[in-house]
């Protein structure tokens, strides 16, 4: 299948070469090399590597099992046929990575051909919908290397190639500085939270008394309970599937996984959350904690909560947001509740959250920054891919990295 007529077509064997992942089991797992697995994919265009499993690679990886600066991944079996085809591009690469047997590694070997062009190629939805369409079974999708092969891909000449890609990596660029820029506005609200309330040098803490528990010494006054006693937990409402949301509407919906948004719906939504009323969700198997101050709708599994006792919303999500992980697929609401933690309702906790508001709001903006650039380049990346944006006359400075 052919995404267009302007350039001539070939066969994506004809520019690249492929290799199927490792075959591994959890007496791998380990230190030592960092895997790429189906789950790491989301709807990343790189792979989030501070993320990645490691496994001790004694014995089970050889050089040609390393990933390169420039290699693609394709999910090549998975038990939902949409997620077939979804791709990944290795770019920034820290230390050594390999990736998993249900991956497939395709590496660009011709001087005609721009990886990350290709990149940028496989994730326009008609190249996805092709790929699909190959798989097999009737539970598992299944993608090989013949079929890869055999894809027919555009061939666009080498300065396209490069002014496309430059355009694309723009907003990419743009929305990783966001996404730093909102981590490090979170981090400076924990710095704060740990330096009040865990080493207890909140302002006014010099000639505090403080006074034996169970949790070691704290300050005079300040309360031990387990978190099922500060919680509200809200009532879910719809949630939403994959099936029932789209790109676009009025509100998000807030999902369990890596990725925030699940999609988008037009209402009412589920939760009526605002500044001065935050609301925070956590994702019962992968434990995501995050607060909201917009209104939202949830996904599966999700579960929003606020306070039982008048503590501050803000103050609260610090206090548990760290309790626990998961290191396995179940539910973990319960293991949550039950944790102990020391807290303070004291004027401390409300001036903290004052004080910490505008980083959320900030965040907030940054994340709707993020959207309407992920729309924009979503928009114009078929149009560029299939020629119907004609860039081969534009003056577009090249980043050195790309050449």
């Amino acid at each position: 299948m052919s995404i267009t007529a302007k350039w001539p077509d070939i066969q994506f064997g004809e520019i690249a070469d492929f290799r199927n992942g490792l075959n591994f089991t959890k007496e791998n797992f380990g230190k030592g090399i960092k895997v790429i697995g189906v789950s790491d994919f989301q709807n990343y265009l790189i792979p989030k590597y501070d993320e990645l499993s490691e496994i001790n690679p004694e014995g089970v990886v050889k050089s040609d099992d390393l990933l390169r600066e420039g290699d693609i991944l394709f999910v090549r079996s998975n038990g939902n046929r949409s997620l077939i085809g979804r791709s990944l591009f290795l770019s920034g690469i820290e230390g050594k990575i390999s990736h998993s047997a249900f991956t497939i590694r395709a590496r660009i070997f011709s001087n005609k051909a721009m990886p990350r062009f290709y990149a940028y190629l496989f994730r326009t939805s008609l190249i996805r919908e092709t790929l699909s369409a190959y798989g097999g079974g009737t539970n598992i999708s299944n993608l090989n290397q013949g079929i890869l092969k055999q894809l027919k891909v555009p061939l666009p000449p080498l300065s396209t190639q490069h002014k496309i890609a430059a355009i694309l990596s723009a907003y990419d660029d743009l929305i990783e500085n966001n996404t730093r820029r909102i981590k490090i506005l979170e981090e400076m609200a924990q710095a704060l939270y740990r330096e009040w309330f865990v080493h207890f040098r909140f302002p006014g803490h010099e000639g505090m008394r403080m006074v034996e528990s169970e949790l070691g010494l704290i300050p005079d006054g300040w309360n031990i309970e387990k978190v099922k006693n500060i919680l509200k937990r809200l009532p879910v409402g719809k949630a939403y599937t994959q099936s029932e949301v789209s790109d676009k509407g009025q509100f998000q919906v807030i999902d369990q996984s890596r990725d925030d948004i699940l999609g988008y719906h037009d209402g009412p939504p589920s939760q009526i959350a605002s500044p001065e009323s935050p609301i925070i969700i956590f994702g019962d198997h992968t434990c995501k904690m995050q607060m909201l101050i917009e209104p939202f709708s949830v996904g599966p599994n999700v579960i929003p909560f606020v306070s039982k006792n008048n503590l501050p919303i803000p103050y609260l999500y610090f206090l548990i947001h760290d309790l626990i992980e998961t290191k396995e697929y179940k539910r973990h609401w319960t293991e949550l509740t039950n944790k102990t933690v020391v807290f303070t309702n004291g004027k401390n906790a409300q001036l903290f959250s004052d004080i910490i508001k505008p980083n959320f709001e900030q965040m907030r903006l940054l994340k709707m920054k993020n959207t309407n650039l992920s729309r924009t380049r979503d928009l114009i990346l078929p149009k560029l891919i299939s020629g119907e944006l004609d860039v081969s006359e534009l003056d577009i400075m090249i980043p050195e990295a790309m050449t």
